[in-house]
């Protein structure tokens, strides 16, 4: 369960005998970055009115000789709960409609959340129709000779292994889904060098979402900002909920699609394995470019933006 910086902070200290001051002197001898530290500012780190940057953070991780990737990262100093429509708002303000990515993700700002509805996959297994429509729009995006197919995609539903396998409706309309599988560490490492396809993922692959494992992200679609907005929210929450569990978030997406989103959510960081899968394709008249990303949950966790859009789900 995350922790917030000022409990951590404040239960430590309590726990080894200091003062807000004797603490404050004890940080400023340890380490150049914690050079300045006083008592009112231990203080209001406690109290929550403020918070040190990560480098102090990690620092002082250090200091009580606590492993950083245990403790870090923390949840946001204020935890004021967050609606869904609020999560979603904030998340279009500070990722979706950000100046670098407003132009590249989605075509349909619709500002109305009412029309639109997340359906669970594993609740529709017999509603053949909106599962074709999934493929279809993943096969013709990814075309490849060893596509996932509709008796695949069901089984991996009928396992009930994952609770992100979703479509986003508006109206009643197909609007974008995820399917995300948790599977082993080593699948997850074939799946993101190219040496394992998606359309071979099997049973033995899949891991519980109580042991230790990796989310990969088959799919990550949305037709507009807000659909994209409720699906990467579905991500925020499995975090928040799985926490000790996910190792690393990662998948196969089209850079003029999905690799957006996930950049949004900053499950990109870094490029892994293949810049290109399979070659490139075709799609609405455009060459599309297929590439791997792979992120540790601290590392995506580490952003405080993404931090405060979780703050409901972590409660």
């Amino acid at each position: 369960m995350l922790e917030r910086f000022g409990d951590y902070l404040k239960r430590k200290r309590k726990a080894q005998g200091y003062t807000q001051e004797m603490i404050a002197t004890a940080f400023s001898s340890f380490s150049p970055v914690l050079t300045g530290i006083d008592a009112v500012t231990v203080s209001r780190w406690e109290r929550f009115t403020t918070e040190p940057p990560i480098s102090r953070q990690k620092e002082i991780i250090c200091f009580f000789k606590d492993e950083i990737s245990e403790v870090f990262p923390f949840m946001p100093a204020k935890t004021t709960l967050q609606s869904t429509d609020q999560s979603v708002a904030y998340l279009l303000k500070h990722y979706l409609n950000s100046t670098k990515l407003q132009s590249k993700i989605g075509t349909y700002p619709e500002q109305c959340i009412n029309n639109y509805e997340l359906k669970s996959l594993l609740s529709l297994t017999t509603d053949e129709h909106l599962l074709r429509l999934i493929l279809d729009y993943d096969h013709s995006i990814y075309q490849s000779d060893n596509n996932v197919t509709l008796s695949t995609l069901q089984k991996w539903m009928q396992s009930g292994c994952s609770p992100l396998m979703m479509a986003c409706t508006k109206l009643g309309h197909y609007f974008g889904h995820l399917i995300a599988l948790p599977v082993t560490l080593q699948a997850f490492l074939q799946l993101i060098n190219n040496e394992l396809a998606e359309a071979d993922i099997c049973l033995s692959h899949l891991a519980s979402v109580n042991e230790p494992h990796c989310l990969y992200v088959f799919s990550l679609y949305g037709g507009s900002r807000l659909a994209a907005s409720l699906i990467i929210l579905q991500i925020m929450s499995y975090v928040s909920q799985y926490r000790d569990y996910v190792q690393k978030i990662g998948g196969l997406c089209a850079t003029s699609d999905g690799v957006r989103l996930a950049k949004a959510f900053h499950l990109q960081p870094k490029f892994v394995g293949p810049t290109v899968a399979n070659g490139s394709v075709r799609f609405q008249g455009r060459e599309v470019e297929f590439v791997t990303f792979s992120a540790n949950v601290t590392d995506i966790l580490a952003d405080r933006g993404v931090r405060q859009v979780m703050t409901g789900f972590a409660r």
